[in-house]
């Protein structure tokens, strides 16, 4: 038997497999999931900039959050993040304004229809009213937590840059579930889905 009859028995074979396996319906495997590491460092950089953070409510109230600091919280799949505030009046001055710490916790979610990661989930843990008698602080730290919770809902924390998930989904993976773990985030990559 010549090379060339053995490569074409070869080849026809190998095109009798191909077809028999396309035609019962076969597909190729599908790619598994993947997962990419954010260290915490990036993570805590990624935050810090969508600080200082102000907002009025009512007309009535402004509150200022700044300096965020971070911690993992991988047991709970959360993130633990306490920050100073500045709780005022609109049109008093910035002397008479209650200043504090305040604790929360949130996890974070990506909301595909604008490939934003966002703040979700987000308890406040402690707003602590410095300064204040106690029926007043109580009060006083109730309220300035309703309204942390209510500015901090939903914060874009990190925008995905469309390069970035145009070089993902070439290669077949979009964007999952974020969790966090020791020393940072996972971030899952998840394959695409055959229309």
């Amino acid at each position: 038997m010549t090379r060339t009859t053995l490569m074409r028995r070869t080849l026809l074979a190998a095109g009798g497999l191909w077809s028999v396996w396309a035609l019962s319906g076969c597909a190729m495997p599908a790619p598994r999931p993947r997962t990419l590491e954010i260290s915490e460092a990036r993570l805590v950089e990624r935050i810090a900039v969508q600080f200082p953070v102000q907002r009025r409510f009512m007309e009535v109230f402004e509150l200022s959050l700044d300096a965020p600091r971070v911690r993992l919280m991988p047991e709970e799949n959360r993130l633990g993040t306490e920050l100073d505030y500045v709780l005022g009046t609109v049109g008093r001055p910035s002397s008479r304004a209650v200043r504090g710490k305040l604790a929360l916790s949130y996890g974070l979610r990506i909301d595909t229809r604008d490939q934003t990661v966002r703040l979700h989930e987000v308890r406040v843990e402690n707003f602590d009213v410095p300064g204040m008698p106690p029926p007043t602080g109580l009060h006083a730290s109730r309220l300035g937590g309703m309204l942390a919770e209510d500015l901090l809902r939903d914060l874009v924390v990190y925008r995905i840059r469309p390069e970035d998930l145009q070089s993902v989904g070439r290669r077949g993976y979009t964007p999952g579930q974020l969790t966090v773990v020791p020393g940072g985030l996972q971030l899952r990559l998840d394959p695409v889905q055959a229309p």
